[in-house]
């Protein structure tokens, strides 16, 4: 079924949002080798204590893909993106960190893969404009099926540069930020069967922002409606 997945976790003001917002920028991408191998003995009990610890994990597209397919690279996916979504509990955590510290890497707009609302983005402008933010910064994730990427034109940064440029002022009233102070980068990383894209998002005044169910429906439906139009 042709969808969208949006995750909306946020990373509160004490967490690490400038290195979420560096490792987003600057991560390998993923080369797809297949290795229809059954997943590791340690790659099943970090699964298992991920599902457990974190249920929401389980609405993942690489969760689904897991459960239908349990192998080694199926695994490997589900784990980078359900420990990439829960960054804020995880990022001190060496067990669970040593996992993504050499994932695969964005696709990159010049020297690093951020786009925002200026045609260049300065990396180490934009994480110490967060390392000195007091607020909380919310991460949200958009993956899509692989078919539905290639077939809509959403396989490449420049796309969902456009999608989310568009639909900016649409996701900063959903967060309850006027236009004027929302602040945004994102990066899109092209990984395996659901290319998604990690985009945060925070207003320059602390304690603005706020995102509820409704609010995330609001941002799914807009995006969606324009993917899949």
């Amino acid at each position: 079924m042709a969808r969208l997945i949006l995750k909306s976790p946020y990373i509160k003001s004490t967490g690490g949002a400038s290195g979420y917002l560096r490792y987003i920028a600057t991560r390998e991408r993923v080369e797809l080798i297949p290795d229809d191998r059954p997943p590791t003995r340690k790659q099943e009990q970090l699964i298992a204590k991920l599902v457990k610890d974190f249920p929401d994990t389980k609405t993942l597209y690489e969760y689904e893909s897991y459960q239908a397919k349990p192998t080694k690279a199926a695994a490997s996916a589900f784990l980078t993106l359900a420990l990439e979504s829960n960054w804020d509990t995880l990022h001190q955590s060496e067990q669970y960190m040593k996992y993504i510290a050499t994932r695969p890497r964005a696709e990159r707009l010049g020297d690093h893969g951020l786009f925002g609302d200026a045609d260049h983005v300065d990396l180490d402008a934009a994480m110490s404009e967060l390392e000195h933010y007091t607020g909380n910064v919310w991460t949200h994730i958009l993956s899509l099926h692989r078919e539905d990427a290639e077939r809509l034109g959403y396989n490449n940064a420049q796309a969902w540069r456009a999608l989310i440029r568009a639909h900016r002022n649409d996701i900063a009233a959903a967060m309850h930020i006027p236009p004027q102070d929302f602040r945004w980068y994102a990066a899109f990383h092209d990984e395996g069967h659901h290319p998604h894209v990690h985009m945060m998002a925070w207003s320059v005044k602390p304690g603005q922002a706020h995102l509820d169910r409704n609010g995330i429906r609001q941002i799914r439906s807009q995006l969606t409606n324009d993917i899949f139009q």
